[in-house]
């Protein structure tokens, strides 16, 4: 090996062991690779390379992820774990001794509605699969927050890297990245090439002309993409939905906002997503509604220590009209012993109903339906969106 090669590896090999004894295990913190392939297992390879060799600093995972079919499946554990274990063969060469986890375990399998694992995907229901089955892995990775996920689109039928990058769209956090691995000419595609060697190493290309690995380049492009997270309600980022009904319901956060309430349940729902709030809090959301829909103008503002009885009836009428039933404990603060409607009971409920609202629906969708100060011709105080359509069941 010629001197400079010795410098370079030398080199690479004391940054990386530079950055793990400065990293450690990041205070706790978890790195995660997220892969999706076809039948060519090299882009977990390469895309490794990319980013604890030509990345500056390195950025180099505790655990690698793949989504991928039946034979892809076979392919990745026979070329890199088993037979010439490559995986293990790469981390060798870069003396990487960072603990790297990737086994048949961090392997998932798209499957059909039967459970069935998919051998390659070739009809619509096989692509709807793989959309459900990346966009449930990124969602589940995505949830806890000392998490950092990487995903790379490098690898799979186009249509795998494009719901990839839609799923970390929709889940992604501000700590994750989207990327695309580039090989240099002659070297992509090819069924022998797995990453750049630190040394001479032979292989062939289709034209069965000779390369030499050493010399191979391996790029990584770092892809910016759009965060939506903050604006999905909390049942997309915790449940278990298909990804054609994950974008369904994102699409619904972004159209024109439309409120139905069911009192007798205290219920609601926001452009179809489903909601449930307490009953003082329904209560608050209810009589803001009805003077929205009835031109009455907002809630009027109290000041400190001022109680209203007419605001109190106001509140329970509208209650009692809907069959709202309220608890005795709301009752008994709302009556005149209680002391009625008062700049507290608005502040503290309205806080409350605000907060519930960005946790179910979440931050942006929240916007677009919360009790906040407005002022119109009829006055200042606590109303609704003017541009909300209300519809009281």
């Amino acid at each position: 090996m010629q001197a400079c090669e010795m410098s370079r590896l030398a080199y690479i090999c004391y940054t990386l062991s530079t950055f793990v004894v400065a990293n450690g295990k990041r205070n706790g913190n978890l790195r995660i690779l997220l892969l999706v392939s076809g039948m060519s297992p090299q882009i977990i390879t390469e895309t490794l390379y990319a980013l604890a060799v030509e990345k500056t600093p390195p950025w180099l995972p505790d655990e690698v992820h793949l989504v991928t079919t039946e034979q892809g499946q076979r392919n990745a554990v026979l070329q890199l774990l088993e037979d010439k274990k490559r995986f293990d063969q790469f981390l060798t060469d870069y003396q990487i001794a960072h603990p790297i986890r990737f086994d048949s375990s961090t392997i998932h399998l798209i499957r059909d509605s039967e459970g069935t694992p998919l051998v390659d995907l070739r009809t619509p229901e096989d692509n709807e699969a793989a959309a459900d089955t990346i966009c449930n892995v990124i969602r589940t990775f995505t949830q806890n927050p000392d998490h950092e996920l990487h995903v790379s689109l490098a690898g799979g039928r186009k249509t795998m890297g494009y719901y990839a990058g839609y799923a970390l769209s929709l889940f992604g956090r501000p700590q994750d990245r989207l990327s695309h691995v580039l090989v240099s000419e002659h070297y992509e595609n090819n069924p022998d090439f797995f990453y750049p060697t630190p040394y001479a190493k032979e292989i062939y290309d289709r034209n069965k002309n000779p390369l030499d690995t050493r010399n191979a380049r391996v790029w990584l492009a770092e892809i910016p993409f759009v965060r939506m997270r903050n604006g999905l309600p909390r049942s997309l980022l915790q449940g278990q939905h298909s990804f054609s009904d994950t974008v369904q319901l994102a699409q619904l956060a972004a159209e024109k906002s439309e409120l139905k309430l069911f009192p007798t349940t205290s219920s609601y729902t926001l452009n179809g997503i489903e909601g449930q709030l307490p009953p003082v809090q329904m209560a608050l959301l209810l009589w803001a509604a009805y003077r929205k829909t009835h031109k009455l103008g907002p809630i009027p503002k109290l000041v400190e220590g001022e109680t209203s009885e007419e605001l109190t009836d106001q509140l329970l009428n509208v209650a009692q009209k809907y069959e709202l039933n309220l608890h005795g404990k709301t009752l008994n603060s709302l009556s005149v012993k209680g002391g009625g409607v008062s700049k507290q009971f608005l502040e503290t409920t309205k806080a409350k109903l605000n907060r519930e609202l960005e946790n179910q629906l979440g931050v942006e969708l929240a916007e677009l339906c919360k009790l906040v100060i407005r002022n119109d011709k009829r006055g200042s105080g606590y109303a609704l969106p003017e541009n909300l359509e209300i519809f009281i069941e």
